[in-house]
């Protein structure tokens, strides 16, 4: 019956009415109840507390007008200060040897200037690589090597490592430790070059 919402409205209008009147009725009784007034009510009156003003004489003290100032003297200049050649005590220079008592006159033909030599250099390196042996390698028991090639530039450092090992298990320890190793960088002509294709070998052996 009460699914139907029309009637669920039907039914509730009604019902809100009847409560609304009722709490209208109800508050109406409740205001217009009559109101007694409680017996013996004490009257209390508050004595003014503020002292009476007292009448303060202002006095007003005149201002001296200001007086102007005469321009004030320039400071002296300071002292002059004087030295002579005796005052100053500077060490005498002593210069030995003599000018030469001749100096030929015939004219310079030829210059002859030493060659320096100038020595090239490949890439060396300063320490070399301490790679690590793998544990998975440990573990089974494999022996192996690599062959590391790499470039390395004009500061020593190796870039491009690529290794070729004869078991996977070796090629990312063998990258690492040479990628670490500090190199001598190639000279050509006295300047540091970069070096290219460089190849390290390192094998892996366990101990017996």
């Amino acid at each position: 019956m009460f699914a139907n919402p029309l009637i669920r409205i039907a039914v509730g209008i009604p019902v809100a009415i009847v409560v609304t009147l009722i709490l209208f009725h109800s508050m109406r009784l409740l205001i217009s109840a009559d109101f007694e007034e409680p017996d013996n009510l004490t009257e209390y009156n508050l004595e003014s507390i503020t002292p009476e003003a007292q009448e303060e004489e202002v006095t007003r003290r005149a201002r001296n007008k200001p007086r102007k100032l005469n321009n004030a003297d320039k400071p002296p200049p300071p002292p002059k200060l004087t030295a002579s050649k005796s005052d100053i005590d500077l060490p005498t220079p002593n210069i030995q040897g003599a000018p030469p008592s001749e100096i030929p006159t015939t004219r310079l033909n030829s210059l002859a200037i030493d060659p320096v030599a100038i020595s090239d250099r490949d890439a060396q390196p300063i320490r070399p690589p301490v790679p690590t042996y793998p544990s998975r390698a440990a573990e089974r028991g494999i022996e192996g090597s690599c062959d590391v090639r790499f470039d390395v530039d004009t500061r020593g450092k190796p870039y491009n490592v690529e290794a070729e090992c004869t078991d996977r298990v070796f090629k990312r320890e063998a990258e690492r430790a040479v990628s670490r190793v500090e190199f001598a960088p190639k000279i050509i002509r006295g300047q540091a070059a970069e070096r290219r294709n460089v190849v390290y070998p390192l094998e892996f052996k366990l101990d017996g």
